[in-house]
């Protein structure tokens, strides 16, 4: 019998749902199972996806156009190519996909149009929040129909997380033995407030590993914390030469040497800084919180990119998994309530189901 592919439909706008697409995809493989990873901007007018590159540029300098630009999100299907559309169906069609696990909203418009083109009945398509509450893309399109199975990893409403989303097999490391160091981002795209905490931390004497950029923002450089950047000329949409696309090549910064970006080709390189550290310091993503879970890693929430990342700190706060910057500063940064927060989540996801190990 003829194997059939699991089509991985993800966007590189954004790390939260193109870093779990491919996730997803090296966990499935490592099961046996046949995969396509599908990137929603390689279906782009040429000049729109080129825009892509730009707009994340413009959020990272301004964090309030970021937000207004969010609320301001509509159906980018007037942006697709529809040659390239066509193409896609039809190469589905002659294949007879079946199984899709898809990871932004946007996509949905294309799934609406195949399923309308398709006469066969048995098709799974799981529609995969990475959020607490329902996010930007998919607020947009209905996604009542009952071919498509909800799965929320984590949400609010019901206090309540559903499935681990493991981005390694590695074993936790025991809080005694990491290293004093807190990792410092402001997501895929460096948004939100992280920047205006260093100085604060800093005089705090905590040692930091800060994901920077762009060049301009080692402008306040110290010696104590360490950077890191993520490879500039990198698109999430492109792939390298063996025809695979790659989580985000970061590299050290280091005193007079040229920066060596790496790509793990299991998992972001940045887990394993996430793996050794303290606590992440960031705004609430849906990816952040995955890689929380995962690594039992606390989460120490900044302002968030909306409505739906609000909920998500709020969750990892009402959950004991988190705690909001403000109320860290109040607690006069104790480490002993991280550690806390480190053991919750090591007990919680004891006996919690793994989403790759349940999809067949």
């Amino acid at each position: 019998m003829k194997q059939t592919t699991i089509t991985i439909l993800c966007s590189g706008a954004s790390l939260g749902v193109y870093v779990p697409g491919l996730v997803t995809n090296k966990q499935l493989r490592n099961k046996g199972l046949n995969t396509e990873i599908v990137v929603l901007e390689n279906l782009l007018f040429e000049e729109k996806k080129n825009n892509v590159h730009k707009s994340k540029l413009m959020f990272h300098h301004n964090f309030s156009f970021a937000l207004m630009a969010q609320k301001l999100a509509k159906d980018i299907t007037p942006s697709l190519d529809p040659i390239l559309v066509k193409n896609l169906l039809e190469k589905w069609q002659k294949e007879e996909r079946k199984d899709f696990i898809v990871f932004s909203g946007f996509w949905l418009p294309i799934i609406d149009k195949y399923l309308s083109q398709i006469e066969f009945k048995d098709i799974r398509i799981d529609l995969c929040h990475m959020d607490a509450a329902i996010s930007t893309s998919w607020k947009l399109y209905d996604t009542s129909n009952p071919r498509f199975r909800n799965i929320w990893f984590f949400r609010r409403e019901e206090k309540k997380i559903f499935y681990n989303f493991p981005i390694s097999h590695a074993e936790i490391i025991p809080y005694n033995q990491r290293n004093h160091r807190f990792l410092i981002h402001g997501g895929g795209c460096g948004v939100g407030t992280y920047k205006s905490k260093i100085l604060d931390l800093e005089q705090q004497e905590i040692e930091l590993d800060v994901i920077v950029y762009e060049n301009k923002d080692l402008e306040h450089k110290t010696t104590k914390n360490r950077y890191f950047m993520i490879d500039p000329q990198w698109k999430a949409w492109d792939k390298d030469e063996m025809g695979n696309y790659q989580f985000p090549p970061l590299g050290w910064i280091k005193e007079n040497a040229k920066i060596v970006f790496r790509n793990n080709e299991s998992h972001p390189e940045v887990y394993n800084l996430i793996q050794h550290n303290k606590a992440i310091i960031s705004k609430p993503g849906g990816a952040t919180l995955i890689d929380s879970l995962s690594a039992a890693t606390p989460l120490i929430w900044l302002d968030p990119y909306g409505e739906y990342e609000e909920s998500n700190g709020l969750l990892w706060e009402e959950l004991g998994f988190g705690i909001s910057y403000k109320k860290w500063v109040d607690s006069g940064y104790s480490l002993d309530l991280l550690e806390n927060l480190h053991n919750n989540i090591q007990k919680a996801t004891v006996n919690l189901p793994n989403y790759f190990e349940i999809y067949n």
